[in-house]
């Protein structure tokens, strides 16, 4: 029976067991929500690690486009087993599907007694029409949405079916989720209403595909060799979430800008193709910077790609675009690492990334440890391919000290979890655990988690620093121990920089959700690119692909250079943006030292020397063995978007202290 409102709310929650309808909406989040998260993640953890029952699940229809509301029909079919009152079934979603955060995005579960409107419902059904099935609906913020269906009264047998309706048509349909990628629903029985329940014997999935395509993505190489013809990456994309038009086909034309009308291509991009298509063998002025302006005449559909020019490649060098911090489904979030992936390559166009899954006991509870780690390592293998798209294995750490990624040159890598003893993990657990291996350690988003820049510190392993994320910009401010990344230079870091998303959705390099990395190497393979990466050879963007470098002092960015005490260290940068440009700063000691404002121009080029000598620069650092300054570049849009080179440190030759 539902709840009398004309009562007062129970806010006193201590030794509380009544309903949980009878407690006030705030008093639930604070309180019952963080409980119940948990109560749940440790059922879903001890089920997952039993064996399956006799039980099977399906979903209907399999498929969904994403933003569109769909009412989606789970069909349990039991066993030899019996279900009878008492026992109980329960769904557990994936992140984002439903969620108290999500009542305006047509998102939000209610149970069968939900107010009409509001959200949508959840109801079940039985075959067996004498037997009396209830409803119970938690969702909780927007991290999961669980729906235990409890049998009251009668007894389900061999062939007997409980359908679970998700937006049933007595209320609004849900949309199924904006992101186009694959979402499982984990179903399980307990069979004596004990909490001993155990997974079906198969897990029901819904594809959602992208809808009607609204506008073209394009991305190309940003410095090919000159004169070569390049490959332009086209994604006919949706407004929900960038997604690629599942059912989408056009006749595409293709023309880089400086190039004459009559060197017009011409590109079908078929339905197979499912909304993005690499297109190979475009022509490319040989010098200067262009883009590629792609068309979809018959769907009134246009684009063009990221700036592109050759002649800002380093010598032997190639830039290379990547984002290496997402998350999936194997750590509080949602899409598989295939998604993930496939969307880096296919979506984003970009040359490398990685996965970044927490591995920790409590973010473990969909499969088992070893699960986790096979599929890991087994999808950053399938989708590795030198030369086209390269994965870097890795995995997020969680340490007392605050999270860590951890990258390996290699595909075998080694995974830790815990101290030597089974403690929570420490930095010196994670350099002593990982002794052996060729790795590199990413701290991110300092300002907003709080890193202890005191704590221990390899400097050949702590080579770089997420400067920017979904969580914003760490670059400077902060206070206490939430510290930024401009901190930690000050006390002697050498830190280069990298920008990534942190995502928990399988989207790395999403433009919505944070930042990409440029790197320059000489090639497209894996330890390539982690060699560049561990040189600091790389510049962080907030989420527009530009073309950044910054050389001086004899060296370029990530570099370590010495010169003459008496020395004035010059610098030269330049930058292509996507967008006009605002301004270039450099950036000495943490000051502004030098700014070049920019008019109505996506180019810009800065030249400075140092007035002072390189004496009058160097400072003592309290975590570095010698004094040094450093420089970097940081550039501003008139959108507000951002690009940074790494450092570049400069030491006076023949001073130690």
């Amino acid at each position: 029976m539902a709840y009398d409102h004309r009562e007062a709310y129970v806010t006193d929650l201590e030794n509380y067991q009544g309903p949980i309808d009878r407690i006030s909406p705030y008093h639930y989040y604070q309180f019952v929500y963080w409980e119940l998260r948990e109560y749940w993640r440790r059922i879903l953890y001890a089920w997952t690690r039993r064996a399956p029952c006799d039980a099977t699940a399906s979903m209907a229809p399999e498929q969904a486009a994403a933003g569109v509301p769909t009412m989606l029909t789970l069909t349990v079919t039991l066993g030899a087993t019996p279900l009878g009152a008492g026992g109980r079934l329960a769904v557990y979603c994936q992140k984002d599907f439903g969620g108290t955060v999500n009542a305006n995005v047509g998102r939000l579960f209610q149970g069968p007694d939900g107010q009409t409107g509001y959200g949508s419902r959840i109801t079940a059904s039985a075959s067996r029409p004498e037997v009396e099935l209830r409803v119970r609906v938690h969702s909780s913020g927007s991290v999961f949405t669980c729906a235990e269906v409890f049998v009251e009264s009668g007894e389900l047998k061999q062939g007997d079916t409980v359908s679970v309706i998700f937006g049933d048509p007595t209320s609004k349909p849900q949309v199924v989720c904006e992101k186009a990628k694959t979402l499982p629903f984990r179903v399980a029985i307990d069979y004596l209403g004990n909490d001993e329940f155990r997974p079906v014997a198969t897990t029901p999935k819904v594809q959602v595909v992208g809808a009607r395509a609204a506008y073209l993505r394009c991305f190309a190489p940003g410095t090919p060799p000159a004169g070569e013809a390049i490959p332009v990456r086209v994604v006919a994309a949706d407004l929900a979430n960038h997604n690629p038009s599942y059912h989408h086909s056009g006749e595409l034309s293709l023309q880089a800008s400086g190039e004459r009308t009559d060197q017009v291509m011409q590109a079908e991009m078929p339905e197979a193709a499912h909304g993005s298509l690499l297109v190979e063998g475009v022509r490319i002025p040989g010098a200067g910077v262009t883009r590629v302006r792609v068309i979809d005449e018959k769907h009134g559909l246009m684009g063009q790609t990221n700036p592109i020019c050759p002649e800002m490649a380093p010598p032997g060098l190639q830039l290379y675009y990547g984002e290496i911090h997402s998350h999936t489904e194997l750590s509080a979030g949602t899409g598989t690492c295939e998604n993930n992936y496939h969307w880096a390559r296919d979506v984003e166009g970009l040359d490398f990334a990685a996965l970044a899954d927490h591995f920790e006991d409590n973010q473990s509870y969909n499969y088992t440890l070893e699960d986790k780690w096979q599929m890991t390592r087994e999808s950053t293998e399938a989708f590795h391919e030198p030369g086209r798209f390269v994965t870097l294995l890795g995995y997020e750490i969680g340490t007392l000290e605050q999270h860590r990624n951890v990258y390996f040159r290699d595909g075998e890598g080694r995974m830790i979890v815990e101290g030597p003893e089974g403690e929570r993990v420490t930095m010196d657990n994670v350099f002593q655990k990982l002794e052996g291996t060729e790795y590199i350690l990413i701290p991110h988003a300092p300002k907003f988690h709080g890193i202890n820049w005191q704590r221990p510190h390899v400097p050949e392993r702590q080579r770089l620093v997420e400067i920017c994320s979904f969580w914003g910009i760490s670059e400077e401010g902060g206070e206490g121990r939430y510290q930024s990344v401009r901190r930690a230079l000050d006390l002697g870091y050498c830190f280069g920089f990298t920008g990534g998303t942190d995502n928990h959705s399988a989207e790395p390099g999403n433009p919505d959700l944070g930042g990409i990395t440029g790197v320059y190497a000489p090639e497209l393979t894996r330890e390539a690119i982690f060699d560049a990466l561990r040189a600091r050879h790389t510049f962080a963007t907030s989420g527009p692909r530009m073309i950044l470098r910054l050389e001086g002092a004899g060296g370029s960015m990530g570099d370590e250079v010495r010169l003459s005490g008496e020395a004035h260290a010059s610098f030269r940068a330049r930058v292509v943006a996507a967008e006009d440009l605002a301004r270039l700063e450099l950036i000495r000691n943490g000051e502004i030292a030098h700014t070049v404002r920019i008019q109505a121009t996506e180019e810009g080029v800065l030249e400075w020397e140092d007035e002072q000598t390189v004496r009058e620069v160097v400072r003592p650092r309290a975590l570095a063995r010698e004094p040094h300054a450093y420089y970097y570049l940081r550039a501003v849009t008139v959108n507000g978007d951002y690009g940074w080179s790494s450092p570049i440190w400069v030491r006076e030759i023949g001073r130690e202290s």
